[in-house]
């Protein structure tokens, strides 16, 4: 590392913490304070709107239990009326039952005038209500309403459906002593309409009567519709969130304003108002449920406000039901809360800048003394990291002495199966020339011909000098070749121990183009051909030796494929072959650092992807299984 590179880290180490530090707590602060104003005014946009929004589901929630209510109500008038009916039979049965009780001794006639006479002009239900009595024998007894029939028989007496109404009476009393039975019937005041009645009727034993009352199920439900309105009238608290109801009519039934209730709106608004009181009972009739913005008369002031009301119809009694917010009260609380907002944001924007600068100061303080640290501890690594260096290069320069040694010896034995043919020929050559010139049988041709035999073994032998000369060469020049003149510069050095093994070789190899250092690939497949071959020497010499070559063109790379069937290696092994000094021979076989050299010559030098796997393969109707060495070479330069 030089002294410059060496004074920049230092001068990073030094202040770069600080600039740092500093820059991060501006950014951060002022990313802080963009987006905390961003959602502050956000916020007031949403508080306003989750204040109307609250209004709106405040108002729906009362007028929905208001109308929740009245359907309760609705639910138990008949239950109510029925209730309201037999307590005041059970009075007439009580009343009678004690005077006959105490009268029983006198005539029939006697104690039945008095018993007439107490029940004739007992009134209950605002005066609608009233008893009376008919035998088993269909006689009318008592008849308050219209004492002419007293004494009639009521046998074909008919409802306004036309039924038998007597008949009925007595027939659901058969079985029982008291029984409910619903009727029509005109009411006095309309005779031309027919109205629902219920009436209850109850068994008197003594005279073999039935006392009985009824009752209109729309006059009842009037008192109940009664109740109903004075209970929302207790519940008028005040002048913001009133519920007001109106009848299809445009009358009023409830209001703050009890001034208003009974009289029709027509009678009170002008045009304009009278507009949207229309539009109101409209929403009732016919949507059911709706807000309604309007102008609106607030009482107590009487002035005019905007108002948002909930409108809700109840159709069983023709209602327009509504309750509403002034748009003035709402802005009010907006305002308020708007107010408090605003204080908070000034609050905590001035916690945020004093947060900020205190941890910007402790962080200054801690930068200072941990750039402190790293000089200290980078002047260390300095020294550490030169030492490492120089045992580095010197563990690198003697590997790369084994590797060559190692690749040394195994040219000498190739050199050595090369040249064992060559000179066993000289010598046989040399040696008949001599005998045959001891004995006198060397003829001038013969002479001549084991001269130029013998030349031609002396020009193979320097020719093989040459090669391994080549492959030695320290020239590390990077130039174009191609692939299978590196295969013919690979076999001639390495085919003699193939053939004297029976090794067969059988090539798929194209003409292509690569480019680099063609000695240091030729070291590269010597190293994988001789690995193959030490596999394939263990078979058995009866079994078939067979490697394939295959290199083609994939996706602008060059493929080499190198197969054995030497029957595979170790799942276990095949992880390790590429470490260093990993071998599966023996200390006087291997070294190990054969196929770690062809890897880094193939991924640092040439760029590329070496890799080794089990295979299993068929050729010529016959199954092998081997080990597949692949590379992969980039055809570009």
């Amino acid at each position: 590392m030089n002294n410059k590179n060496e004074l920049l880290i230092l001068n990073i180490i030094k202040y770069g913490p600080i600039v740092f530090i500093l820059s991060l707590s501006i950014i951060i602060s002022l990313t802080l304070y963009i987006n905390y104003k961003s959602t502050f005014i956000e916020k007031k946009e949403l508080m306003e709107k989750e204040y109307i929004q609250k209004n709106k589901t405040d108002i729906k929630n009362q007028l929905e239990a208001t109308y929740r209510f009245i359907l309760e109500e609705q639910k138990t008038t008949e239950i109510k009326l029925k209730e309201n009916l037999k307590e005041r039979v059970n009075e007439a049965y009580s009343i009678a039952m004690n005077i006959y009780n105490e009268n029983k001794y006198r005539k029939k006639q006697v104690v039945e005038k008095m018993i007439k006479d107490a029940l004739r002009n007992i009134r209950f239900n605002d005066g609608r209500g009233y008893f009376f009595i008919y035998s088993f024998d269909y006689e009318c007894i008592l008849l308050p309403v219209a004492k002419q029939f007293e004494g009639k028989n009521f046998y074909n007496f008919k409802d306004g459906e036309g039924k038998y109404l007597t008949r009925n009476i007595i027939k659901s009393l058969k079985d029982k002593n008291e029984s409910f039975l619903k009727w029509s019937y005109h009411k006095p005041n309309d005779m031309e309409n027919q109205y629902e009645k219920l009436g209850f009727n109850k068994r008197f034993e003594p005279y073999n009567w039935y006392i009985g009352t009824g009752e209109y199920v729309e006059d009842f439900e009037g008192d109940i519709k009664k109740e109903v309105l004075q209970y929302i009238d207790n519940q008028q608290f005040n002048d913001k969130n009133y519920i007001f109801i109106l009848d299809y009519d445009s009358n009023y039934l409830a209001h703050k304003n009890k001034q208003l209730i009974g009289r029709n709106t027509i009678d009170i608004y002008d045009k304009k108002a009278y507009k949207i009181i229309e539009k109101i009972i409209n929403i009732a009739r016919k949507e059911g449920t709706a807000y309604l913005e309007y102008k609106h008369i607030r009482p107590k002031t009487n002035k005019e406000a905007i108002k948002t009301s909930y409108i809700k119809g109840l159709q069983s009694w023709q209602w327009a039901m509504g309750i509403g917010f002034y748009e003035e009260d709402v802005n009010k609380l907006i305002l308020e809360q708007k107010e408090i907002l605003d204080k908070k944001f000034e609050e905590d924007l001035y916690n945020l800048l004093l947060l900020s600068l205190s941890l910007t100061t402790i962080l200054l303080i801690l930068s200072v003394r941990i750039s402190k640290f790293l000089e200290i501890r980078f002047s260390k690594y300095r020294e550490q990291i030169k030492e490492h260096l120089e045992e580095i290069t010197t563990q690198q320069n003697i590997l790369a002495q084994q590797s060559k040694m190692a690749a040394i010896g195994t040219m000498i034995g190739n050199i050595a199966h090369q040249w064992r043919q060559p000179l066993s020929l000289i010598s046989t050559a040399a040696t008949g020339m001599k005998l045959k010139k001891e004995i006198g049988d060397l003829s001038d041709k013969e002479f001549n011909d084991d001269l130029e035999y013998i030349n031609e073994s002396t020009q193979y032998l320097s020719k093989t000098i040459d090669d391994f000369r080549n492959f030695f060469s320290s020239n590390k020049i990077k130039k174009e070749f191609t692939i299978d003149e590196a295969f013919d510069n690979t076999f001639n050095l390495i085919n003699a121990q193939f053939k004297n093994h029976q090794i067969e070789i059988i090539k798929d190899i194209k003409n292509t183009q690569i480019y680099g250092i063609q000695t240091e690939l030729v070291q590269v497949l010597i190293n994988i051909l001789n690995n193959s071959r030490d596999e394939l020497i263990k078979m058995k010499s009866d079994k078939r030796k067979i490697i394939f070559i295959k290199t083609f063109e994939e996706k602008e790379q060059l493929i080499i494929e190198i197969l054995d069937n030497a029957g595979g290696i170790d799942e276990e092994i095949l992880e390790h072959v590429f470490e260093p000094y990993f071998t599966t021979k023996g200390p006087s076989q291997g070294t190990g650092i054969g196929l770690y050299m062809s890897q880094e010559i193939i991924v640092k030098h040439m760029h590329g992807r070496i890799l080794m796997e089990n295979f299993t393969y068929n050729y010529e109707d016959k199954d092998y299984t081997g080990v597949k060495t692949t590379i992969k070479l980039n055809i570009n330069k």
